[in-house]
């Protein structure tokens, strides 16, 4: 295969993984706590070819001695853009959202061998559910919502609690009877690296393989301590989606173009190596 073949098919299948990403976007931009995502491409190899073993005889050149030409792109990464969505009120008490871009509440998952994996989610939309005759904070999966705790331990109020209130802090407030109650503290954790995470799929996210939680994410609202500058937890409203459909849209037309652009070339190619065979063949 040459090398026309094998830039046309790279491009193509970069710009398919481009595609999927943005209709990926699109499909989330009414989910809560969505992150949009993109892709950056990088170069496959590049080789370098002379024209000829001796510079000497080229003595009027003016381009550099030799060509290097590529073998097409490849997708490199998916970076994810953390901004803060748009913020949506639905006065539901249960229903929160962060402030802070690097800001995540933390959430505990069982698996069906036993095991327990620390989950990150920027999703406030939660509720609370009956569990053990107490009533659980849990999200639209129905896993635990942690506290700040040096050991984290899932919220959780009586059962017979009500008026349930969060304040900026994180503390969770309800009345028993007439008396209000003071209970646990929402834990917030800040990763200052975002891009360490790694999607975990229903809207959660979890550190990449390796890296210490205790080393890349911190406590925002430990007890005694007031939450950094810019960083809040609100109550009664959601933090959005913060795709851009007019930006998606845009690059959605601009990868497709590029796709037929590539598949145009693969096509043209392979009639041009069609033409040159019959004409070999006689």
């Amino acid at each position: 295969m040459n090398h026309s073949m094998i830039n046309a098919s790279a491009g193509m299948r970069a710009m398919q993984q481009r595609v999927d990403t943005i209709a990926n976007n699109m499909a989330n931009s009414d989910t809560v706590g969505y992150k949009s995502q993109d892709t950056a491409f990088a170069s496959l190899l590049i080789r370098n070819l002379n024209n000829q073993p001796y510079a000497a005889q080229e003595p009027n050149r003016i381009t550099p001695f030799g060509t290097r030409p590529g073998f097409g792109a490849k997708e490199a990464v998916v970076q994810t853009n953390f901004e803060q969505g748009s913020i949506k009120t639905t006065d539901e008490p249960t229903d929160l959202y962060l402030k802070g871009e690097e800001s995540f509440f933390r959430v505990q998952r069982t698996t069906d061998s036993g095991e327990q994996v620390v989950l990150f989610t920027r999703n406030g939309n939660f509720k609370l559910m009956p569990v053990n005759g107490r009533q659980a904070l849990v999200t639209e999966s129905g896993d635990p919502v942690m506290d700040n705790s040096a050991n984290p331990k899932p919220i959780s109020i009586p059962a017979g609690a009500t008026d349930f209130k969060v304040r900026l802090d994180g503390q969770v407030t309800y009345r028993l009877g007439d008396v209000e109650q003071t209970g646990p503290r929402i834990g917030v954790y800040s990763i200052q690296n975002p891009n360490i995470l790694n999607h975990a799929g229903e809207n959660y996210y979890q550190l990449s393989p390796g890296l210490p939680l205790n080393q890349h994410a911190q406590l925002s609202n430990a007890d005694g301590t007031a939450m950094p500058e810019g960083v809040a937890v609100h109550q009664g409203a959601l933090e959005m989606s913060n795709v851009d459909l007019r930006k998606e849209m845009a690059s959605l037309i601009e990868a497709q173009r590029a796709l037929q652009f590539n598949a145009r070339a693969l096509s043209y190619n392979d009639q041009m190596m069609d033409i040159t065979n019959r004409i070999f063949r006689g």
